[in-house]
Parts: structure tokens; C-alpha cells; sequence
């Protein structure tokens, strides 16, 4: 595999991250609505659900998610391999952002592609956290 076929399916993956984000926005929106105008109503097993249905469409975008990340790490191996022989300013930036150190937290290397994947897991912990509390634990006010 050439240099430019695996720098073209990277920006494929970025394509994928961006499509998986707007996808998740889209869940957790449509949910949100539901809450406030349905669920927040429904009794306790519609309620449950609901939630388990939510869990159930995370679960599989996330499961998405993760396979294209596997993808990516090949890919960055591959270019890494191809980093013996001599790489273009383009594939020099792409490895920079899987390997350049930008700080160090408890000994392990952290990179932009590593910030990237722990704000989205923790993006999307947060709002899993929020909407499973704003199920079962807030009390929404009557005002039809």
C-alpha cells in the first residue's frame, strides 16, 4: 500500500469521526426531545425502555467507532513502516499527530490523536451520565 492510498483512507477516517459525532449528536437530541415531551411522563418500565433502547443505539455507533479505530492503528503502522524509506510532509504530519509528544501524564505519551479519543470517550460518558439522570433521577416540572 502506497503512502497516498493510506493517507486517503486516513482522511476517510476522519470523515467516519465526524459522521460518528453527528450521528451521536442526532441520538442524543432526538432523546433529549423525547424526554421532555414523552418519557419524562412514561412510567417506570417505559422509561427503562427507553434507555435500554438508547444503550442498545449507542452501543452499536460505538462499536462502529472503535472498528474504524482499529482500522486507523493499522493504517498508522503501515505508514510507520513506510517512515524507513522516507515520507512526504503529508505523511510526516499525519504520523506527528499519532506520535508527537504533547505532554506527559503518568508516564504514558499523549498525542493529539490520543486527546481526540479520550475527550470523545469522556464526551460521551458525560452525556450518557446526563441522560441516564435526567431519566430516572430528575424530576421534571408539570407545566403542559
Amino acid at each position: 500500500m502506497s503512502e497516498a492510498e493510506i493517507l486517503q483512507l486516513l482522511a476517510g477516517f476522519t470523515d467516519t469521526v465526524l459522521l460518528g459525532l453527528s450521528v451521536f449528536f442526532t441520538v442524543v437530541s432526538a432523546y433529549v426531545a423525547g424526554l421532555n415531551y414523552f418519557v419524562r411522563r412514561a412510567p417506570m418500565l417505559g422509561r427503562i425502555c427507553a434507555f435500554v433502547f438508547l444503550t442498545f443505539i449507542l452501543a452499536l455507533l460505538l462499536a462502529v467507532m472503535e472498528g474504524a479505530q482499529g482500522l486507523h492503528d493499522g493504517l498508522m503502522a503501515s505508514l510507520r513502516e513506510l517512515a524507513k524509506a522516507g515520507l512526504s510532509g503529508a505523511g510526516r504530519a499525519a504520523l506527528a499527530n499519532a506520535d508527537a509528544e504533547i505532554m506527559t501524564l503518568s508516564g504514558q505519551i499523549v498525542s493529539v490523536n490520543a486527546i481526540v479519543r479520550f475527550g470523545l470517550w469522556g464526551g460521551m460518558g458525560l452525556t450518557y451520565a446526563g441522560l441516564f439522570f435526567l431519566t430516572f433521577v430528575f424530576r421534571w416540572g408539570d407545566d403542559d
